[in-house]
């Protein structure tokens, strides 16, 4: 006995199919789109609170910063720095502090010339210290190797390298590149003195960080699109099954 050929799938069954692959490709995409960013802003970045009066006007005691994680050996002056108190050269300090690095391995670092800062004899205009501190008292170091030296930008109310002497460049925890959060940063415009007055090695611009927000934003608007799309496609296939099974059968 031969029984008749089984009827091919319906057509909207193998659309309803091909729909429902590509949401989950979509789902998936947003997914790992979404942990590739967060992950990097995780691993990549840090957030800390300025405690002390010592970066004013630039920061101020309460300000939340974004801080990109990175060893001394990528430092450049200009830059402001998150480091570990004990790697002053008097290392009887502790705790974390932000500070401005304004000399390098092998600078001259002195003050005054002509009531400004000066590196390897060149006078440095800096805007963003606090006014009337330029030239507190006179000194001149050079940088050892391995070290930085830093200042706060509040020169009158801040025990940096001129107290403590040169940072040991391991200890830098990273650099400062936003205020806010890694979720809503406001980038910190870069320094130019430095490179304005001949130097070479201009400050760390981040543009890593914005994009990594792009990267979780794009990863949760694929993902909610393949989720809503899913929905959307099994509610529609269960309505066409509610009315195939209501329809009379056919004589």
């Amino acid at each position: 006995m031969s029984f008749p050929p089984a009827p091919p799938e319906p057509a909207k069954s193998r659309s309803s199919l091909r729909v429902v692959l590509l949401m989950v490709a979509l789902m998936v995409l947003g997914v790992g789109a979404g942990a590739y960013g967060f992950g990097r802003l995780m691993l990549g970045y840090e957030a800390y609170v300025t405690q002390s009066g010592n970066m004013s006007p630039t920061l101020e005691p309460g300000d939340r910063l974004v801080v990109h994680r990175t060893d001394g050996a990528e430092v450049h002056r200009g830059d402001l720095v998150a480091i570990d108190l004990s790697a002053y050269a008097d290392s009887s300090r502790a705790g974390v502090s932000v500070v401005r690095v304004v000399g390098v391995a092998g600078d001259t670092v002195a003050c005054c010339t002509e009531e400004h800062l000066s590196i390897n004899g060149k006078p440095i205009t800096e805007p963003y210290i606090t006014p009337g501190y330029e030239g507190l008292f006179e000194f001149s170091t050079k940088v050892p190797e391995g070290t930085i030296f830093v200042e706060g930008d509040n020169r009158g109310n801040s025990d940096d390298s001129r107290f403590g002497g040169p940072v040991r460049s391991s200890g830098v925890l990273g650099i400062v590149v936003a205020t806010g959060t890694v979720v809503t940063p406001e980038t910190l415009a870069p320094v130019t003195s430095f490179t304005d007055a001949g130097l070479p090695g201009a400050p760390l611009t981040d543009s890593t960080l914005g994009s990594l927000r792009w990267w979780i934003l794009g990863g949760f608007v694929l993902f909610v699109a393949g989720l809503t799309g899913l929905i959307v496609t099994a509610v529609r296939s269960a309505g066409r099954r509610r009315r195939a099974a209501a329809a009379p059968p056919a004589r």
